[in-house]
């Protein structure tokens, strides 16, 4: 069928690629809206579930001695955290393999084809999502229970009020411009992650002072609030609709690194007194 029979039996005429080009910011209000909702939708479930979990460690003691006495399990954890948030961060949305691959093979969009191992759909996604959030909840846990639970929660009162407060600005089209500029901004927030997790690891052999462990907190607030801030204005400006599991995952990972970093900077201070 032409596109001139295709616009006179359906309509006006839309190419093919179309749902594979458009961006969040150019689909319609009604598109953007459910694809926010379904971003903090996903992200309020993590959250909830990361944080009833830690809570309820912190409050049994047969959960935390599960825990210490088996450490084996934490550091699996670790590992597939970071297993899968590669894995979700980096895989090509299956849209974009089918694309690439009918152009180079020359084959027809409709004729179906067996994608890669590592290309997920959104059934695999979300199952690798909550694979992910469960490692990284338990991972917490045991951080968790090194806190004061009452520094724990004010932290968490803290944190709440610093996402809320940057969510808004983000999304506010006074700060739109803010993304131009991106780029730069991203180079010297990965240098401030690079100093962040260096200083990470040498605390693991040499441990840290009261004043570098201060430093570390402050350092680390700023660097993921300011990455919260963008990863805000990223996800609803420079990604496509069917991306909502990776955006949730990202202000996910820089929610919980603010928290963490706030955990510290109280912590120190409660020290102090």
């Amino acid at each position: 069928m032409t596109d001139i029979e295709q616009q006179a039996n359906n309509g006006p005429y839309i190419p093919e690629d179309f749902m594979y080009s458009t961006k969040v910011i150019s689909c319609e209000p009604q598109i953007r809206q459910n694809f926010m909702m379904k971003v903090y939708s996903l992200l309020s479930s993590q959250l909830l579930f990361t944080f009833v979990f830690a809570y309820t460690v912190s409050r049994h003691e047969g959960l935390q001695n599960f825990i210490i006495n088996h450490m084996a399990l934490w550091w699996i954890a670790t590992l597939f955290t970071l297993v899968s948030c590669i894995w979700l961060s980096f895989a090509p949305r299956p849209e974009e393999v089918e694309y690439n691959s009918s152009l180079l093979n020359g084959t027809d969009d409709d004729d179906p084809q067996a994608l890669p191992w590592y290309v997920l759909g959104r059934t695999g996604k979300l199952a690798l999502l909550s694979i992910f959030t469960l490692c990284e909840a338990y991972t917490l846990s045991l951080v968790t229970l090194v806190y004061d639970p009452d520094v724990v929660l004010r932290a968490l009162l803290i944190t709440a009020v610093i996402v809320v407060g940057v969510s808004l600005m983000a999304l506010s089209k006074r700060f739109a411009n803010v993304l131009n500029s991106a780029t730069s901004i991203y180079y010297w927030l990965n240098w401030a992650l690079l100093l962040l997790i260096g200083i990470g690891i040498s605390s693991m052999f040499f441990g840290l002072g009261n004043k570098m462990s201060l430093f570390y907190g402050w350092l680390g607030a700023i660097v993921f609030t300011v990455y919260l801030f963008i990863d805000t204005q990223l996800i609803f400006r420079k990604v496509y609709p069917d991306e909502e599991i990776k955006c949730a995952m990202m202000l996910y990972l820089d929610i919980i690194n603010l928290f963490l970093s706030i955990l510290r900077i109280l912590n120190n201070n409660n020290d102090d007194n």
